[in-house]
């Protein structure tokens, strides 16, 4: 007969001839609130590095293409609309979020606080899909840390939604990797990776991982949630293609390329101040970056040669996914920043077009994820103890806290969006017969750079 003990802390039932554990309503709930607190945690760990006006201020799409579809379409169609090309379902439906339960001139602190919401929840989700890859906590700690105190975060894509798709892109693999055991879960994953799909279409580049877990491991979830969004994005590309015929401004060459990767996701880890990077090119040229390029390829190799087959693996695909988000953004962006093969000095001195850039934020996650997998590889060997895989994790940590505060942000000078809102409204109050009211938003100079408000919604909210 089956004997049932109960243990009064922590709350569980214990069948002891099955040797099974089964957690209390109670013990869920706790652990539950736990989890909750550590999302709530690391958002305002990332809602403090950005500087205050950076938080006030609306930036890019948020304002001139989300909030303005909203505000054109409502909440629900505008979810749905294509821009540059593909579909942006998550900052489009936070857009639509903030609409509806932020006062209008309270939009831009809704979006930034909901947006360092959404990366603390992608921190504590590969927090726990990780362990597909090692059970250590101090590896999966350094892992989990990485979106949220990326160094180049706040210059540009820390604390809004059109930047999102980034940390979205970073979550897939993790996605793909977990295999899912209860309907609950793989429901979920389903829709989170559906969503990250309709949200950044560069995800298609782990559709090969998708059909590995499909076929090798039959985890269905995530990949179809991955097939089903990149299906949809290639139909919203097919209808509204990103370029419309026109010729890209500037196509890069290999050389720049190649250059650009070093510069940017390689250079923004080890100099987070663009300022001092391009001061060292400047003075000691592309032997500014030795050290961190090899200490990359360095913890590439270490993997590779000592990791089990399914390290290797992940060390190679970080390396390849790193260098295909950076390729895949370069070539769409058309940026002549991007022509650096053929930089004067004035180009990268004070003044110059030389500078950190988004495109670098998805690539710098994937090669930081070299370290974490080294040290699986180093305690799977047994070259590293636990109580040593502790303090490394705490030498990673360490190591980003140093460019906790950024030198510089792209929003750190406004404009202040309360402000904006607040002149608006008083115009159109002035004015009974105007229509509308622009406010403007960041970047200065940029082809959506203000909002026209219905001088209706300014007088109403």
């Amino acid at each position: 007969m089956t004997k049932i003990i109960e243990v009064d802390r922590p709350r569980r039932t214990v069948t002891k001839d099955e040797n099974f554990v089964r957690v209390t309503p109670a013990a869920k709930g706790l652990k539950f609130l736990a989890w909750a607190g550590v999302v709530v945690v690391l958002a305002l760990l990332t809602w403090a590095r950005l500087p205050a006006m950076a938080r006030k201020t609306v930036w890019a799409e948020d304002g001139g293409v989300f909030l303005r579809d909203v505000l054109s379409h409502g909440q629900l169609r505008s979810i749905a609309l294509p821009y540059d090309g593909y579909l942006h379902v998550l900052p489009r439906t936070l857009a639509s979020v903030a609409h509806v339960l932020a006062p209008l001139q309270g939009y831009a602190l809704a979006m930034s606080l909901m947006s360092c919401f959404v990366v603390s929840l992608v921190s504590v989700a590969v927090f726990h899909l990780s362990r597909s890859v090692s059970a250590s906590v101090p590896v999966r700690c350094m892992i989990a840390v990485i979106p949220v105190l990326l160094p180049i975060g706040p210059e540009e894509v820390l604390g809004n939604a059109a930047n999102l798709h980034w940390f979205l892109l970073w979550l897939m693999p993790w996605l793909l990797l977990y295999k899912p055991k209860s309907p609950v879960a793989r429901g979920t994953m389903f829709v989170v990776a559906f969503v990250s799909a309709a949200s950044e279409i560069i995800t298609g580049m782990f559709l090969p991982l998708a059909l590995w877990t499909m076929f090798r491991r039959r985890s269905f979830a995530a990949p179809a949630g991955l097939l089903l969004g990149i299906g949809v994005q290639l139909l919203t590309t097919f209808n509204n293609p990103r370029f419309a015929g026109a010729p890209l401004k500037y196509f890069p060459d290999g050389w720049s390329v190649f250059m650009g990767f070093g510069l940017l996701p390689i250079g923004s880890i080890w100099h987070p101040d663009s300022r001092t990077m391009s001061s060292n090119i400047v003075s000691f040229g592309a032997w500014s970056l030795l050290v961190p390029a090899l200490l990359v390829l360095g913890l590439l190799v270490y993997t590779v040669v000592t990791g089990r087959p399914e390290l290797k693996i992940a060390a190679i695909g970080t390396f390849i996914a790193a260098w295909i988000c950076w390729i895949a953004s370069v070539m769409l962006s058309g940026n002549i920043m991007f022509n650096y093969a053929n930089f004067t000095e004035a180009d990268w001195t004070k003044g110059g077009i030389f500078g950190y850039m988004r495109y670098a934020a998805a690539p710098a996650m994937f090669l930081l994820l070299l370290l974490p997998l080294a040290v699986a590889a180093a305690l799977e060997r047994r070259r590293l103890s636990r109580p040593s895989s502790a303090l490394v994790a705490w030498f990673f940590l360490a190591f980003l806290m140093v460019s906790y505060f950024p030198a510089t942000t792209f929003r750190q000078d406004g404009p202040d969006w309360s402000a904006g809102v607040n002149s608006a409204r008083a115009a159109c109050q002035s004015d009974q017969a105007l229509s509308s009211s622009p406010v403007l938003v960041a970047p200065a100079g940029w082809k959506f750079a203000q909002v026209q408000i219905p001088c209706q919604e300014l007088r109403g909210r």
